[in-house]
């Protein structure tokens, strides 16, 4: 009878995963007076463009979410979906949330909801990300980054001012920063190719890869191979706890 009750439990889950629903919308911010922008968001993609042209910030966002109907879809939207677009102070403040609830949908892996985010925005504002899971795609800025991120692969490319990143799992990609960059890491392979700043990495696990480093480069690492090639100043191997480690045309002292 039990196992009878499970089965059912089952297929009453998977059931509810035939079913799909899917919305786009559109939100445009002017950027006048606006010196950055900060970006709230849970699950889904998110994919950033900075344009020196663009003169408002523009978003895509779809939102996906198995285990409903299309006309269940409004309802669902009106009680979980919290997405806006607004203008705090001199800072523009995007929010992408969805509010779960502890249901036999969630227990079983229905009611699987998501949001992909497309982002264009000016290059001259600085950008802050808190994002909770997926895939991160940030490019062309001029004002640094603070990214957050709970889970995903992470890349960035052309990227000036500072950038700040602290993540919890996933890869990062990142290309042609141009600024200090510091990078807090749980899990996940770390590649970086060319960074005319210094660059701090304190890293859990994962591979980590530098090249092409115009300042100085500090680690801390958990595991994992350490392969540097290229840096102008300073190298720092404050702790390596397992993995090679391997050192090629530093300029500077390497100290480990």
């Amino acid at each position: 009878m039990k196992k009878f009750a499970l089965f059912c439990l089952l297929l009453l889950a998977a059931l509810s995963l035939a079913y799909a629903a899917q919305s786009r919308e559109t939100l445009t911010l002017a950027a006048a007076g606006c010196r950055s922008l900060r970006i709230e968001c849970g699950a889904g993609d998110l994919k950033v463009q900075g344009d020196e042209k663009l003169e408002q910030i523009e978003v895509n966002a779809v939102l996906d979410v198995r285990g409903i109907s299309e006309s269940e879809l409004p309802e669902f939207k009106k009680e979980h979906v919290i997405l806006k677009l607004e203008k705090q102070g001199d800072k523009a403040v995007l929010t992408a949330q969805i509010e779960s609830e502890f249901s036999l949908a969630t227990l079983f892996g229905g009611h699987n909801a998501h949001i992909d985010l497309e982002v264009r925005l000016p290059r001259r504002l600085a950008l802050a990300v808190d994002d909770g899971s997926g895939d991160t795609t940030i490019r062309a800025l001029d004002n640094g980054l603070e990214l957050e991120d709970g889970s995903g692969d992470i890349r960035l490319s052309e990227i000036s001012g500072q950038v700040e990143i602290d993540d919890g799992s996933g890869d990062m990609f990142l290309r042609d920063l141009k600024g200090r960059v510091d990078i807090e890491d749980g899990s996940g392979d770390i590649e970086l190719k060319a960074a005319s700043g210094d660059v701090s990495v304190d890293d859990g696990s994962g591979e980590i890869e530098l090249y092409g480093i115009v300042g100085s480069v500090e680690i801390d690492d958990g595991s994992g191979d350490i392969f540097i090639d290229g840096v102008e100043k300073d190298v720092t191997i404050e702790e390596a706890g397992s993995g090679d480690v391997e050192i090629r045309n530093v300029k500077g002292r390497v100290r480990k």
